[in-house]
């Protein structure tokens, strides 16, 4: 498997640097001009724009080409090579997962880095007057769990592309079918997130992010919204700005991408025909 995951990497980092160098040109031309220009102009604030879409266009390629490389091996020949490895189909995916990880992490990791590094030059700032202790103070538990949430309901979105893709393979066998697989996808999200809304209800526990205090939907009367993510958790933000999860939804949900995983690694072990 390690030999496998290296064989992606390799097959990929080209692609990757490639992307990452063209939105690090586009966010430098963007604090270069902001920093140079007197007058805010039409043109300026179009380039600007542009650039934006640019680098949001660039995101979103690299979504489609990590998420497309995987549906490549149902269609492609380098299948025939990948699906005669002595891998089993849970292995096969799952280097194929930590690799698309990696890309996202490392991405996320070095633009966020450039955008501080480029404030910092460009955003004047007097250093020595900031109390750092309240910056850091924003990093609460909160935050964190929230972040390591979002984290989770992203490998579980790339996990349900993943099975949506292998689904809609052996559905048609080798016919391709232009984006069936993301039909599937739709079909599925709203399924999974109509049972998270059911077991949420049945079971309306919720433990705050902030204390980690579990309290029942009495307790909280005071929500202001709820946001039901089908891959992360059902969420409550009360009024004063804490957040609570459904425990049952939560669980739900990670359960919901164990089994995705599994079952794409069945379709590939066990239904896929070379």
């Amino acid at each position: 498997m390690g030999r496998y995951i290296k064989y992606e990497i390799k097959g990929s980092y080209k692609f990757i640097l490639g992307v990452l160098a063209l939105v690090l040109i586009l966010i430098t031309g963007i604090y270069v001009y902001v920093d140079s220009v007197n007058e805010p102009s039409a043109f300026g604030a179009t380039m600007v724009g542009l650039s934006s879409l640019v680098m949001f266009g660039t995101a979103l390629t690299t979504f489609l080409y990590i998420v497309g490389s995987f549906r490549k091996e149902l269609y492609e020949d380098r299948g025939y090579l990948t699906f005669t490895l002595p891998l089993t189909g849970n292995q096969i995916l799952g280097a194929k997962l930590i690799v698309a990880i990696i890309w996202f992490l490392l991405l996320g990791f070095v633009v966020g880095s450039y955008n501080i590094l480029m404030m910092m030059k460009f955003v004047p700032i007097e250093y020595n007057t900031i109390d750092f202790s309240q910056i850091f103070s924003v990093f609460s538990k909160e935050l964190v769990v929230i972040l390591t949430m979002g984290f989770i309901g992203g490998v579980n979105t790339l996990i349900l592309i993943y099975f949506s893709m292998a689904l809609s393979r052996v559905t048609f066998r080798n016919k391709k079918i232009g984006g069936l697989w993301f039909i599937i996808f739709l079909v599925l999200s709203g399924i999974i997130a109509y049972g998270q809304v059911k077991i949420a209800t049945a079971l309306p526990y919720y433990i705050d992010l902030n204390t980690f205090k579990v309290s029942t939907m009495d307790i909280l009367g005071y929500h202001l919204g709820i946001t039901v993510n089908a891959n992360q958790g059902l969420m409550i933000t009360g009024d004063m700005g804490h957040s609570f999860l459904n425990i049952a939804g939560f669980i739900y949900s990670i359960a919901i991408g164990v089994l995705s995983f599994l079952g794409t690694g069945y379709i590939i072990e066990n239904k896929i025909d070379l």
